[in-house]
C-alpha cells in the first residue's frame, strides 16, 4: 500500500494527493478512502514488440518491463492493459489474421497466446518449448500455423487444432541458421492456398521448411539456399504482385535491394537502395487499393519508404528522424494510413503521405537524370564520357580490333561484353555478380515476350553500373583488415608469399593456378601476359609465370605492399 492507518481510514484535515513510483505508475490517493486510483502507467524500460491489429484501429506494445499496452490510435486511448510483471520481458507479439489471438513472446522463451480482447491466456496457451529470447513471432495468412524464432537461432513451429482444450499442437524446433535470423515470413503457395514458411538469417541462407509433410516433433526442411556472396541479408519482404512474376524482396548491408524469383530463389534484379545513415534495419510492405505500393524501412535512427517498382532511382525514397537513441521495431495499420515505431522506452505514430513521395521524385528528374546524378560531374563528367568511350571501344572489340572494314557505330553492344566495361570503369565484380548482370538484362524481357535479350544500349549501362557497382567503393581498410586476419601471430600483417598464393586459389570463387598466374603477371606487365593483346587472355605455364612471380613478390606481403606493389592503389593511398 502507498499509504496505510491502523485504522484504514485517512483523518481529517489530510487532502488527496499523487504517488509517483520506479515503475513508472502514478496514482491518486484520495482522503476519503483508503483505496489506490491508478492514473498512468507507462513503460519503464525498452520496447521491443509492436503488433498492428489486422482489422481494427488497434495496436500493442510490450516492453522488457512485462507490460502490454493495446492503444486506440483513433481515439488516443489505452483500451485494454495487463502487466505481466518484473522477469517476464515481453520481446515479440504478432495477431492472428483477423485479430482474434494475440500472441506475446518473452525473454526466457515462453509463448502464450492471449484472447486479444481480454488478454488472459487460452485454454492450452502457454507454449513453452524455447530456451532463449524470442525474436519474432508470425501466424500464416489464414492463421492455421504459428511460428517463432529465438536468438539460438532456432525455429519453433505450432498447428492449430481441432482440440479445445490444446488450440496449438507443437509440429517441431529447427536450428537451421548459424547466425541470428534476421527475418521470419508467412506466404503463400503459387495457384495454391498452402502456406510458406521461410526464414532468412545473417549467415545468407534462406531456408524454407515443408509444412504440409511436418509431423509431430519432425519438422523437415523444403530447401537451403544461399542468397548472398558477399553482403549480409538484414530484411525480407514479398514483393507485391505488380509484375508478372512473384518476387521476394531482400535488403543487404551493401544498401542494396535484391528482387529474388519467389520459385527458384535466384536472383533477378539488383538495385540500389536507400542510403540513409545506415543500411537497412527491417523491412513492411504499404499497399493502397489504387494499385499504388511502397515499402517502408527503418535503418538505425530513420524511417523511410521506397515508391514500387524499384528501379534504383534515389529520389523515389525518402527518410526522416525516427528515434534519437535507436529504432528498435516499427509496423504498419491494416489500411496503409500510419506507420508506428518503437525505439528506447517510447513509441510514435507517423501518418504516410505517399503524394509528398511523388512530389520529391518528380523534382529529381525523369528518364536517365536521376541516374547521370549518381556519376561526378553528371551527363558532362569524366566518367559519363570515360563510359561512351568504353562502350563504343565495346563495339569495336566485338567486331575485332584487327578488322580493317569500315565499321558502323551503333546503339547496342553484346551482352557479354558488359564485364569488360564495369572493369574498364573501375568495378570488379565477381564472376557471381557477373552472372547476376548477365542474367538480368538477358531475361528482364522473357515473361512478357518469351524472348532473351542480347545486347543493352548505353542507358541501360548506365542504370546498371549505378545499381551494381559499391555505393561506398572498396575500403582500403577491409585489404589491411584481411591481412591482420590471415597474418603471423605478431599482428604486423605480414602474410607468407605461399600461404597467400593458397588462399587466392582455395579461398572465395575457384580460381586455377595458370589463371592465377595469368591475373598476377598482368598486373606486372609480365612478357607475354594478356596486359600486351587486345583480345580475350591466353592462359600462361603455371611453371614459368609462377616461377617469375616468385621473384616479383617478395616472401613476406602485408596490406601496403599488396595495394602499392600488386594493385597499383599508389595514387589512392596518397
Amino acid at each position: 500500500a502507498v499509504v496505510s492507518t491502523q485504522s484504514g481510514h485517512y483523518g481529517r484535515g489530510i487532502c488527496d494527493f499523487v504517488v509517483c513510483t520506479e515503475q513508472s505508475i502514478v496514482c491518486h490517493v484520495p482522503s476519503y478512502t483508503d483505496k489506490v486510483e491508478e492514473i498512468l502507467h507507462e513503460h519503464n524500460d525498452e520496447i521491443k514488440a509492436i503488433a498492428a491489429h489486422p482489422t481494427s484501429h488497434l495496436v500493442a506494445l510490450g516492453s522488457y518491463c512485462g507490460l502490454l499496452k493495446i492503444w486506440d490510435y483513433k481515439n488516443k486511448k489505452v483500451v485494454f492493459k495487463r502487466a505481466f510483471g518484473m522477469g517476464r520481458e515481453i520481446t515479440a507479439l504478432a495477431y492472428d489474421h483477423i485479430g482474434e489471438f494475440l500472441t506475446v513472446g518473452f525473454y526466457h522463451g515462453t509463448i502464450l497466446v492471449l484472447d486479444s480482447v481480454t488478454l488472459e491466456v487460452i485454454e492450452g496457451g502457454k507454449l513453452s518449448y524455447a530456451k532463449a529470447i524470442i525474436s519474432e513471432l508470425a501466424f500464416s495468412h489464414d492463421s492455421m500455423f504459428l511460428a517463432a524464432t529465438d536468438i539460438q537461432f532456432t525455429t519453433t513451429v505450432f498447428r492449430r487444432t481441432t482440440n479445445t482444450a490444446k488450440k496449438w499442437g507443437y509440429i517441431g524446433r529447427y536450428r537451421a541458421h548459424y547466425k541470428p535470423i534476421v527475418k521470419l515470413l508467412f506466404g503463400v503457395a503459387l495457384d495454391s492456398n498452402v502456406p510458406r514458411l521461410l526464414t532468412l538469417g545473417e549467415d545468407r541462407n534462406l531456408v524454407e521448411y515443408d509444412l504440409v509433410n511436418s509431423t509431430e516433433d519432425n519438422l523437415v526442411i523444403l530447401s537451403t539456399e544461399k542468397m548472398e556472396q558477399s553482403a549480409v541479408p538484414v530484411s525480407c519482404a514479398w514483393y507485391p504482385p505488380i509484375q508478372k512474376e512473384h518476387f521476394l524482396l531482400i535488403a543487404n548491408t551493401e544498401y542494396k535491394y535484391k528482387l529474388y524469383n519467389a520459385t527458384t530463389k535466384r536472383c533477378r534484379k539488383t538495385l540500389l537502395g536507400p542510403t540513409h545513415g545506415s543500411y537497412i534495419r527491417k523491412l513492411v510492405n504499404i499497399s493502397y487499393e489504387e494499385d499504388r505500393h511502397y515499402v517502408g524501412f527503418i535503418t538505425d535512427h530513420k524511417l523511410g519508404m521506397t515508391a514500387l517498382p524499384l528501379d534504383g532511382n534515389p529520389h523515389n525514397s525518402t527518410a526522416l528522424l525516427g528515434h534519437c537513441d535507436g529504432n528498435n521495431n516499427m509496423v504498419v495499420s491494416h489500411d496503409s494510413k500510419f506507420i508506428f515505431t518503437v525505439g528506447g522506452m517510447t513509441s510514435r505514430m507517423w501518418r504516410i503521405a505517399p503524394d509528398v513521395l511523388h512530389a520529391s521524385a518528380a523534382l529529381g528528374g525523369s528518364g536517365l537524370e536521376p541516374y547521370y546524378q549518381l556519376l561526378p560531374g553528371g551527363r558532362d563528367g569524366e566518367l559519363f564520357k570515360e563510359m561512351e568511350n568504353y562502350f563504343y571501344y565495346a563495339q569495336m572489340r566485338a567486331e575485332g580490333i584487327t578488322n580493317t572494314d569500315q565499321r558502323k557505330i551503333g546503339k547496342f553492344v553484346p551482352l557479354d561484353q558488359v564485364p569488360n566495361i564495369m572493369r574498364a570503369l573501375g568495378f570488379y565484380p565477381s564472376e557471381l555478380q557477373i552472372q547476376d548482370i548477365i542474367n538480368e538484362v538477358r531475361f528482364s524481357k522473357f515473361v512478357d515476350t518469351n524472348e532473351t535479350v542480347s545486347q543493352i544500349d548505353i542507358g541501360t549501362l548506365l542504370k546498371l553500373y549505378c545499381n551494381h557497382r559499391p555505393v561506398f567503393g572498396l575500403p582500403l581498410y577491409k585489404v589491411y583488415n584481411a591481412f591482420n586476419s590471415i597474418g603471423d601471430k605478431t599482428g604486423n600483417g605480414m602474410v607468407e608469399r605461399g600461404l597467400l598464393l593458397d588462399l587466392l586459389q582455395s579461398r572465395g570463387e575457384h580460381i586455377s593456378e595458370s589463371e592465377l598466374a595469368e591475373y598476377l603477371a598482368s598486373l606486372f606487365h609480365y612478357e607475354g601476359s594478356a596486359t600486351n593483346k587486345e583480345d580475350k587472355m591466353n592462359p600462361v605455364a603455371p611453371g614459368s609465370a609462377m616461377s617469375a612471380l616468385e621473384e616479383l613478390l617478395p616472401a613476406q606481403i602485408d596490406g601496403d605492399l599488396f595495394t602499392g606493389h600488386v594493385l597499383g592503389f599508389e595514387a589512392v593511398l596518397q
